[in-house]
């Protein structure tokens, strides 16, 4: 029953005949575990049968382990303290089977387990000993089954990370760095599967990455190879790669490594550290499924303060991203839609440093950036392959188009750089394809910009969207420039349908009317126009039919009327642009009776210094000095020429609708007296169903449209005279213009318009609500705020009279007979509702309520 003792006396000292110890001490059997742990370190080195009895005994009995931690805690301590590297040994070869055979019942060796741990790591006299507290916290990170001990366990990187850096003989610091980046690399897999970032993250980024091989190190290919610093620096940029899941985990665990590259100045070779460590997280970052927020984040580190003002590393930069782009394989996400409205960005802020002088200082020379950039750009549009992505970031950078002419600018020529880059490698769509959207509505408010350079980007850029977008079936004809004026719509791979062409009309009518002009916007307006009309269902429609010849019309009257803000400079290239288009659109509709007439418009109009049509196109004229243009000399020159054309011209514009109507075949007899109406009329822009209403004084989307709105005379001819009030910035009414208030009989509404009124703003609502399911969210909230604007302005006048108790002069018969009815439904359906006494003094006077609450209730909605 154990080994016998000599002592007689019990453990007290003491004697008493009735005590219980007073009997032989071999009849107490010593505990089987103390015996065990006694044979284990009998021996010199570990004995794998003595250690495998000890753990088969702890799994059987686990409520020993708190025994068995203390006896090899207390033993551990001892051979530290002395210096005893062969019990050093046998003690981590214990704990090291003891972790994997109790995983569940951990929580009775880990404390002891981690204060051995730390006391061989402080350990300096010898580096074994380090080297074996190294390879005892690898097992024990590597058996944990929960995060309990992740903040006792981050005490330790500071060690290892000094074991790291560890400087001396080669065959020592290889070591000592092989078994302290060991160390990390267990670490990093436990607090990364735990969702812990360590507070020393730094100094462990910085461990690792300056004991990084270039060349990459396959741990199959040498025995040798985990002895290897460099093979757990891999080790360990593969588990900071695996943890980087979404966007703000991977910036947290990647914006250190880019810090260390930024104080090392590693961005500069294509092979350098920089290039090696980011091209192996992006290819661990894809094998694990993850997705590609590495070129995000690196993108988002060109705005950090280390790298803002040097624009050398910059470009080293982004020509690193070029090189991960073109190696990149994941999908197209909505990631690197924001990685190319960054970089789009970045180009804008290097051309507008190109463009002020006063800039360079500061920014400095910033040419290899952009050269970077464009690569980049290519590289990316390579990668991305669909056209939608790109659309949705050039709509994106629109948003925030700014009305200063500096910011206008650069960004618009960014943009057109980009277009340029979609010119060079056409991108492909499987058939056609509407214009998107979003971007449309963009590029339509660009176009009416107050800065003329930024109109005419505008313009540059939807004629080189239209040019890289092909169907994949057929890319050979196309020709988005085609002199051939049949519709190139069977081949074309965008189309526009007829809300879209109004709304492109409208931004061509609205930039018109603009006084600073100059040549090539008329040439782009005209481009445009042409454009639009053929890659739209113009040859099925009577209402494009009637658009585009009222569009025409109206720049034509526009250009030869006597008064008006323009100069006479930008009349008369007006009046060149109408009779453009006017010759466009009658061979587009092949109308022979206005051609000749047409004709000899055009041959008057040839006298333009500036614009001359060639081809059915109106272009630009070589050689031109610009600056010339809109001089006093050049505006008195072309008084003159619009003086002779008012003059020597017979043809009034009723004439050429009277020309137009009898030569078209589309019209029928029916439609005669209609479409002549609207010929005869001045073009109005489009003002409902969009983010934004070219009409409106107050447009949110873009501050610009109400000034060019206020600054126009195009459309004061043809202002409604029965509207008597406006609405800007509140209610203005000239009806209530005097002290008293006035209340005339046309303003009181009566039931057919209140029906009428119902129903068109139910029919608003519907037409809203399943028109813009593609818009952005942006969009859509800028159209339910404009539509309840529009709401308010529709309203009768007496709907705004405030509930005081003026007398009204006197009450309609058919405003009585509406309040009947309406009393009369509500008794009907037995509701308790007491309605004021009809008189005089309050017939008018609404309750705190609309009025169409009333009128809902009678219609029981």
């Amino acid at each position: 029953m154990g080994f016998m003792s000599r002592k007689v006396l019990p453990a007290c000292a003491s004697i008493c005949v009735f005590c219980p110890a007073l009997r032989a001490r071999s009849r107490q059997p010593v505990k089987r575990y103390k015996k065990l742990i006694i044979d284990i370190f009998q021996d010199s080195s570990p004995n794998d049968r003595k250690i495998s009895k000890l753990c088969d005994y702890a799994a059987k009995n686990p409520s020993r382990l708190p025994e068995i931690a203390r006896m090899l805690e207390h033993r551990g301590y001892k051979a530290i303290r002395n210096i005893q590297l062969g019990a050093i040994r046998i003690l981590v070869a214990v704990y090291t089977k003891l972790f994997s055979a109790c995983q569940v019942q951990m929580s009775f060796l880990a404390v002891s387990a981690i204060d051995i741990i730390r006391s061989l790591l402080d350990e300096h006299q010898e580096d074994e000993i380090r080297i074996l507290g190294c390879s005892l916290l690898f097992e024990f990170a590597h058996n944990q089954i929960d995060g309990t001990y992740v903040y006792q366990l981050e005490s330790l990187l500071s060690n290892l990370c000094v074991l790291a850096k560890e400087n001396g003989p080669e065959q020592r610091q290889r070591q000592l760095r092989s078994s302290g980046l060991r160390g990390l690399s267990a670490m990093l897999r436990f607090m990364g599967e735990h969702l812990h970032m360590p507070s020393e993250y730094d100094d462990v980024v910085s461990a690792v990455l300056c004991n990084y091989e270039l060349s990459y190190i396959d741990v199959d290919s040498s025995a040798s190879a985990i002895e290897k610093p460099g093979f757990w620096a891999q080790s360990c940029v593969e588990k900071i790669s695996e943890f980087c899941k979404e966007a703000t985990t991977t910036r947290r665990y990647l914006e250190p490594i880019f810090f260390y590259f930024d104080a090392g100045k590693h961005w500069s070779s294509r092979q350098g550290l920089a290039f090696t460590v980011l091209q192996q997280i992006l290819h661990f970052m894809e094998s694990f499924g993850n997705n590609c927020f590495l070129l995000a984040v690196l993108v988002r580190h060109l705005d950090h303060k280390s790298v803002s003002q040097e624009p050398l590393i910059k470009a080293q930069i982004v020509s690193i991203a070029a090189s991960l782009t073109q190696q990149s394989t994941s999908e197209v996400t909505v990631v690197k839609v924001s990685v190319l409205s960054d970089m789009l960005r970045h180009l804008r802020n290097v051309l507008m440093a190109s463009m002020d002088a006063s800039l360079q200082p500061l920014l400095g020379d910033y040419t290899d950036f952009q050269l970077a950039i464009q690569k980049f750009l290519s590289e990316l549009m390579k990668n991305i392959g669909s056209p939608s992505p790109i659309f949705e970031a050039m709509a994106l950078t629109l948003e925030n188009l700014s009305s200063t002419s500096l910011f206008s600018q650069s960004t618009m020529y960014s943009l057109l750089i980009l277009g340029s880059i979609m010119a060079a490698q056409p991108l492909i769509i499987p058939n056609q394809q509407s214009f998107p959207e979003a971007l449309l509505q963009q590029l339509s408010l660009a176009m009416v910009h107050p800065d003329s350079d930024t109109r005419l980007c505008a313009h540059r850029i939807f004629e080189t969207i239209l040019s890289s977008v092909h169907i994949s079936e057929d890319t050979s004809n196309i020709s988005v420039l085609s002199d051939q004026l049949a519709m190139p719509g069977e081949s074309a791979a965008i189309r526009f349908t007829e809300d879209q062409l109004a709304l492109l009309f409208s931004a061509v009518w609205m930039g018109s009317s603009l006084d600073n002009n100059v040549p090539g916007n008329y040439e782009a307006k005209f481009f445009t126009f042409t454009q639009t009309l053929q890659l739209s269902p113009a040859r099925k429609s009577k209402d494009i039919f009637a658009k585009s010849f009222q569009l025409s019309l109206s720049i034509r009257a526009i250009a030869i009327e006597v008064d008006g803000h323009l100069s006479p400079s930008r009349k008369r290239s007006l009046y060149l642009l109408s009779s453009a288009m006017l010759g466009f659109v009658s061979k587009f509709y092949n109308i022979s009776g206005i051609l000749n007439q047409i004709g000899d418009l055009q041959a008057r109009s040839q006298e333009d210094p500036f614009l001359a049509i060639s081809n059915c196109r109106l272009v630009v004229r070589n050689g031109v000095d610009s600056n010339e243009y809109g001089t006093p000399i050049d505006n008195a020159a072309a008084s003159e020429l619009l003086e002779q054309i008012r003059k020597e011209t017979d043809i009034s514009t009723e004439s050429l609708v009277s020309l137009i109507l009898n030569s078209s075949s589309m019209i029928s007899e029916l439609d005669l007296a209609h479409l002549k109406n609207n010929l005869l009329e001045m073009f109005s822009p489009v003002s409902g169903g969009w983010a934004f209403d070219f009409n409106a004084h107050s447009n949110r989307a873009r501050p610009w449209v109400a000034v060019v709105n206020k600054s126009s005379s195009f459309d004061e001819k043809a202002v409604d005279s029965k509207d008597n009030f406006t609405m800007e910035n509140g209610a203005d009414f000239s009806a209530f213009s005097s002290n008293r208030h006035v209340l005339k009989h046309s303003d009181i509404i009566g039931v057919s318009q209140l029906l009428k009124s119902a129903l068109e703003m139910a029919g608003t609502v519907a037409k809203v609500s399943s028109s813009t399911a593609s818009l952005p969210f942006s969009a859509v909230t800028m159209k339910c705020e404009d539509l309840d604007l529009s709401a308010k302005r529709k309203m009768p006048v007496w709907a705004n009279i405030d509930e005081s108790k003026q007398l009204m002069p006197s009450i309609t018969a058919e405003c009585y007979e509406v309040y009947e009815m309406l009393s009369e439904s509500h008794g009907k359906d037995g509701d308790v509702t007491h309605y004021p006494s009809i008189n005089s003094d309050n017939i008018l006077q609404l309750p705190p309520v609309s009025h169409y609450d009333y009128f809902l209730r009678a219609a029981r909605c």
